[in-house]
């Protein structure tokens, strides 16, 4: 049985292109319905079943989120469609939800609906999913820095506290979390997606390894090439190419929580 889409877009010629695009160079996919808005998209889901949903975010009447915050029980997976906006991204990024960029890329494409089919059947995935969902829905507010991320696990998810992050420690297309509890997590995300969705203002890039929070620096030196010493103990080098920049974070830092 193939998978029942619903592709919601305020432009028909997205929508049309989105459903070609699925029906011409996807298998296992049927689109059931279309919305031009968050009120169709309802009214569409209270008469119908759809497997996933394909959601722009930014539609003049309400936002994809605002719409999703209106609906009781999300049974339905979601893949956000959308141009690129910051906060949205940041947000989506945040919350480890599944996206693709306006315009669709084919293969990206083909890769979402691969992941969604592999999971279907996974009683697993889908409460994996309604959680994700509820989490961006909750804690998504325009122009704000998320308080909570999203770190999808074996078997479940665990939302960690920004503020809890000391360190980030690059190790190949994993990332290791050293956390204010002095115990550390890997994740199967890179560096410079937690570069994306971190506030730039507490947290800076001071190698192409490591990332730290400001909060938590006790030392540093710029003595050959440069060091900073965190509370937990660790110490890790500032590149040459980012001792600019971290001297200058630091010096806004100071003015902003030592005041």
């Amino acid at each position: 049985m193939p998978l029942k889409a619903l592709l919601v877009d305020d432009e028909m010629n997205n929508l049309e292109n989105l459903k070609f695009l699925l029906e011409n160079d996807c298998t296992g996919v049927e689109v059931a319905g279309m919305a031009l808005n968050g009120a169709q998209a309802r009214e569409w889901l209270a008469q119908n079943k759809a497997d996933v949903v394909f959601l722009d975010i930014s539609m003049p009447a309400e936002t994809g989120f605002e719409m999703l915050e209106k609906i009781p029980e999300h049974n339905f997976r979601v893949i956000f469609v959308t141009a690129h906006n910051e906060f949205a991204m940041q947000a989506i990024k945040a919350s480890a939800v599944d996206y693709l960029l306006k315009p669709v890329n084919i293969s990206e494409l083909q890769q979402a609906v691969s992941k969604l089919q592999a999971g279907f059947n996974n009683n697993q995935f889908l409460k994996q999913n309604q959680e994700l969902i509820s989490h961006l829905v909750k804690n998504f507010t325009p122009g704000q820095n998320m308080v909570k991320i999203a770190l999808p696990q074996l078997g479940g998810i665990s939302f960690l506290d920004v503020n809890e992050i000391i360190s980030l420690q690059a190790d190949s297309n994993y990332t290791i979390i050293h956390k204010q509890d002095m115990q550390k997590s890997v994740v199967t995300r890179t560096l410079k997606d937690f570069e994306d969705i971190l506030d730039a203002s507490q947290f800076v890039r001071i190698h192409k390894s490591h990332i730290v929070n400001l909060r938590y620096i006790t030392e540093y030196s710029t003595v050959d090439g440069g060091i900073v010493k965190m509370n937990d103990g660790n110490v890790w080098s500032i590149s040459r190419r980012q001792l600019d920049m971290f001297l200058q974070k630091m010096k806004m830092h100071n003015v902003l929580f030592f005041k």
